[in-house]
């Protein structure tokens, strides 16, 4: 297995798939919190990416799914695990993107995450 395929298909962390799989298992969970902050996050970068011409989707997905699974999991194990997926994933878009689009989409993902955040906190959306 060569770096290139393995930087590749950590792509696929950022991927509209991988996005509806993790949003699924979130539902089966019941965790209706988790599930809001995730969409609302997406909702708000698909507000931004409006105002940002060409703006690549895998960056603020992977960040959106890195930060909300890692409160939904609540584990130094998995955040740990998380922080390398990342950090290779990042590393990886750096071959097939400009390393401005790479901050931008970071900036991106996590401003999403935070005022998602923000704005559902108040709403003490139940779980079931």
């Amino acid at each position: 297995m060569k770096f290139k395929e393995v930087a590749r298909d950590l792509l696929a962390f950022g991927s509209i798939p991988f996005l509806i799989l993790v949003l699924v298992r979130i539902l089966i969970a019941g965790n209706l919190q988790q599930f809001f902050h995730i969409i609302l996050a997406l909702i708000i970068f698909f507000i931004i990416s409006l105002f940002i011409e060409k703006t690549d989707y895998h960056i603020p997905i992977i960040i959106i799914l890195a930060i909300f699974t890692s409160v939904f999991y609540m584990s130094y194990i998995y955040l740990l695990f998380v922080l390398v997926i990342v950090i290779w994933s990042l590393y990886s878009f750096k071959k097939y993107l400009k390393k401005e689009k790479v901050i931008l989409g970071l900036i991106i993902g996590g401003l999403s995450s935070l005022l998602s955040y923000l704005i559902s906190l108040p709403l003490d959306i139940p779980n079931f």
